[in-house]
């Protein structure tokens, strides 16, 4: 099984992932980001980029990573990850699901205004820079992500992480 959880930046995707994970018996945190920074720092001299989601190589490394580590663990993923655009989003569930038919996607959300509380009260996690890269980005995917394509969605206003990993709970038994 492979548990995606997008969402918007500062909505609580990888609280609720560490969360889901102890929870889910024989599973792992995968974080798509961990790839994409890595990548980012390699191909950065050759490709010119903003988001490393841009990247060539991203996507399908997404989708190897993950087919890898079920080789190898044989684990269910957890996988946090922000990804609003949908070209990027149906090439990368169609390859997980190649890797693994038992695809659940949950897509998180929250009001503009609550996701800007949540930045600032996480302000100290990041650089300027980067807050400012995501306040822009903010609008992208609350617009996005009121797209039924972005599979089921749980207001995260007012839950409790806890209560969001119940509601995934519920809906993967």
């Amino acid at each position: 099984m492979i548990i995606l959880i997008n969402g918007s930046f500062a909505v609580g995707k990888t609280t609720t992932a560490e969360l889901l994970v102890p929870r889910l018996y024989h599973s792992m945190l995968y974080d798509p980001e961990i790839v994409g920074a890595g990548l980012a720092h390699i191909a950065r001299p050759i490709e010119r980029f903003e988001d490393f989601q841009d990247l060539t190589a991203w996507r399908p490394l997404v989708v190897e990573t993950a087919r890898v580590l079920k080789q190898v663990y044989g684990r269910t993923l957890v996988m946090p990850m922000t990804i609003w655009h949908r070209p990027y989003f149906e090439e990368i569930t169609a390859g997980l699901r190649q890797v693994d038919p038992q695809l659940y996607h949950f897509c998180l959300t929250a009001r503009e205004e609550t996701l800007y509380a949540r930045l600032e009260q996480r302000q100290h996690e990041h650089t300027a820079e980067s807050l400012a890269w995501i306040r822009e980005r903010f609008q992208r995917c609350l617009t996005a992500f009121e797209s039924p394509a972005f599979a089921t969605h749980i207001p995260t206003d007012e839950k409790r992480p806890a209560e969001i990993v119940e509601e995934i709970l519920g809906q993967i038994r």
